[in-house]
């Protein structure tokens, strides 16, 4: 099926709610903001990340475009697909002859206006991220039939943005500052996540705050969005058990040397647990020929164990009855080898709670786990969660109707935690929610500029956001 994309961006309902609209309808206008957040997020005073917004409106605006460039009569037909074949509505109708002209009759620019956040802004709830304004009465019903394209597109993003927030709170309590180019998290997801064109898109929310990643479709969005923007981000190179298992277990030892004799002047992950993680941490320590390697190494290598409790992995088992287990690989690492040489990633059910929990476990140790630990941020962590927990809505808040403005309100008496906001809004330079307006107010934060920054720009201005989000005094 041939058909544009424009047409089949929403939910089936949006497709009838033109013909609904009051007839003298001549401007609408949608705010799509934080309205409560599900997520703990009490480590960042309550803040969600908004991020995505101009990446989203841009792609939109290539949808749109070509939707416009599409052939009539094929879009005639494609139209005719939707609403009888599929819609079951009836060509007597004069309904359905008003749908279909007002989707044939759509101008050759996007007639909606949208003022945005600045990308990786700090909001708390009830916040808006953008607003959706069409003044042109024939198009007004553009502005929500977008709604649920903005709201799938947008979620994950944000979603992942905080997220990676969160883990960089711990990073940041651990070190007393902000660190800016920091591979102490790396992006895993990838493999989670709900098909490469979701990592595409969300899996940028992690380099907002941190410098490695996995997710090399994180990297293409940068250098088709954020000006190839890639100076401060990377990864290494790293085994996997499928390279450990062609090496052969009886081999194990082999593998390590082949893997470090490969890349002898870069840092290397290997990959430690496909059998035995205990025997494999002894045979690396006893084997006078790979430990003088290690020592010997410019570069150091970093010992991926990736099963069990990550938290009993790395600090130990007391309950364990094999020593080396319940000394733990944190302990194992440091006196066999030292963390100059050997420095440990664990990247199996990382979440922010076990992550807070293995840092605090190693400030307790006098360890200082940004010397020598990275923890690898998955889909159990990344692939978690769903709109609710960033709270994303999009509502009519605003219309002119027979010239006269009214403030539209959703108010359910069964469900308080639904009252939208209403008027048109702002967020003024001091982070106050401004509502139930008639017109715009010079003190907002949400500007018109849909041009997309670099990825320098945006991740410097998130952490001056981060920062004053969790109230740093240095700021």
């Amino acid at each position: 099926m041939d058909y544009p994309k424009l047409l089949f961006i929403a939910d089936c309902y949006k497709y009838t709610h033109a013909a609904m609209y009051p007839d003298d309808i001549q401007e609408a206008y949608s705010v799509l903001y934080c309205r409560k957040p599900r997520l703990d997020l009490s480590t960042l005073n309550g803040h969600i990340v908004a991020f995505g917004m101009r990446q989203s409106i841009a792609k939109l605006q290539r949808i749109y475009k070509e939707f416009i460039e599409y052939p009539r009569e094929k879009l005639e037909k494609a139209l005719e697909f939707i609403y009888t074949d599929f819609m079951k509505l009836s060509k007597k109708q004069d309904s359905y002859k008003f749908l279909i002209n007002k989707w044939l009759n759509l101008p050759h620019k996007i007639p909606i206006t949208f003022k945005i956040l600045p990308e990786g802004t700090f909001i708390k709830g009830n916040t808006p991220i953008m607003t959706i304004h069409c003044k042109e009465s024939e198009y007004c019903w553009l502005v929500n039939f977008i709604e649920t394209y903005l709201n799938s597109e947008l979620w994950k993003t944000c979603f992942i943005a905080t997220k990676a927030a969160l883990f960089k709170r711990i990073e940041y309590d651990c070190l007393g500052y902000y660190l800016d180019d920091s591979y102490n998290f790396h992006d895993f997801s990838a493999r989670g996540t709900n098909g490469i064109e979701d990592s595409y898109n969300s899996s940028m929310g992690h380099l907002l705050f941190f410098s490695g990643t996995d997710s090399v479709m994180a990297v293409k969005n940068i250098c088709d969005n954020y000006g190839f923007d890639v100076g401060h981000i990377g990864s290494i190179p790293a085994s996997e058990h499928a390279v450990m298992c062609l090496g052969g277990e009886t081999n194990e030892i082999g593998t390590f040397k082949k893997i470090m004799e490969t890349f002898p002047q870069s840092m290397v992950s290997i990959v430690a647990d496909t059998w035995n993680l205990w025997n494999i941490i002894e045979a690396l320590r006893k084997d006078k020929e790979v430990f003088n390697m290690i020592q010997s190494r410019k570069f150091p290598i970093v010992l991926r164990p990736d099963s069990g409790d990550p938290f009993l992995i790395l600090t130990g088992d007391s309950k364990s009855e094999i020593p080396q287990a319940k000394k733990g690989v944190i302990k194992l690492v440091d006196e066999y080898f030292g963390f100059d040489k050997v420095k440990i990633i664990y990247g199996d059910a990382i979440t922010v709670e076990r992550a807070r929990k293995i840092y605090e476990w190693c400030s307790k140790q006098g360890y200082k786990a940004t010397d020598f630990l990275c923890l690898g941020i998955g889909s159990y962590a990344y692939n978690s969660g769903i709109r609710d927990d960033v709270g994303l809505v999009t509502k009519m808040t605003w219309a002119n109707i027979g010239g006269k403005s009214s403030h539209l309100l959703k108010n359910p008496i069964t469900g308080n935690d639904k009252t939208s906001l209403s008027g048109r809004v702002a967020l003024t330079k001091n982070r106050q929610v401004l509502q139930l307006l008639d017109s715009e107010t010079e003190d907002d934060i949400l500007e018109y500029d849909l041009k997309l920054k670099t990825l320098s720009e945006i991740r410097e201005y998130s952490k001056q956001e981060f920062l004053r989000a969790i109230g740093d005094k240095n700021k």
